[in-house]
């Protein structure tokens, strides 16, 4: 891989690219006046859209010509296009995909010729890339990445009042009149619920609460259910 994927359109056949990325990422803090003290107490902090500059150099492998040349940098403008945003891979983490990226900014090509380059900034308003996709069907899973990341649970219900899924003293609990066989679905990145395709959030209980697994070793613990499937994707900061 040796250009950007943006929206699915690799640019690989008409550009290369180089990332210019920063060393860290700055935290914005929250932090309040306490009186007597010097400075400020730091309260929280949070992780602000990543701002990413790639550099794309004109690369078709041929010579393209005049008007072979125009069509390549029509080609770049429409696929960095995108009102709505969309999914971004740089060259250099070709496993990795950044989500909700918007080309926000862009510098002028250094020349309109076959040897032009130019540089354009990607804000990563989802600053955690995504990585490899895991389906476990054990209660002790390894999971993988730098930074936590949400799973969904898909359990086949025994006959009986409620499923369970719980880790690290997180439970979500869906109780129902279960006969055995349904299919219950837990998204905890959207705390959805549905029983064999239908909405069931009326059904968890109100000391459910969704959970993310850290990086590591995870311990589950399910109930209810005949078995069951966890379903993740790596996150990596």
């Amino acid at each position: 891989m040796r250009s950007i994927v943006y929206n699915g359109v690799d640019l690989s056949d008409v550009c290369s690219a180089e990332v210019v990325e920063k060393v860290a990422l700055p935290i914005v803090p929250d932090a309040m006046v306490v009186p007597g003290r010097a400075g400020a107490l730091l309260v929280a902090g949070r992780i602000p859209p990543r701002l990413v500059r790639v550099r794309l150099f004109m690369d078709a492998g041929y010579r393209p010509g005049t008007n072979g040349v125009a069509d390549i940098r029509h080609r770049v403008y429409s696929a960095l296009c995108s009102t709505n945003g969309g999914t971004l891979r740089l060259p250099d983490e070709p496993e990795l995909e950044y989500r909700d990226a918007v080309c926000t900014d862009a510098g002028a090509w250094s020349t309109l010729f076959e040897d032009g380059s130019g540089e354009v900034a990607f804000t990563l308003y989802d600053p955690v890339a995504y990585g490899m996709a895991w389906s476990e069907q054990d209660a002790s899973i390894e999971v993988g990445g730098s930074w936590p990341t949400w799973p969904t649970f898909e359990l086949v219900a025994s006959a009986g009042s409620a499923v369970q899924v719980g880790c690290s003293g997180k439970v979500v609990r869906v109780e129902h009149t279960f006969t055995g066989g349904e299919i219950v679905r837990i998204d905890c990145g959207t705390e959805g619920v549905t029983i064999d395709g239908t909405d069931a959030r009326a059904d968890v209980t109100l000391a459910s609460d969704f959970f993310s697994l850290d990086p590591g070793n995870a311990t589950l613990a399910f109930s209810g259910c005949s078995s069951h499937v966890t379903v993740f994707r790596e996150r990596w900061l």
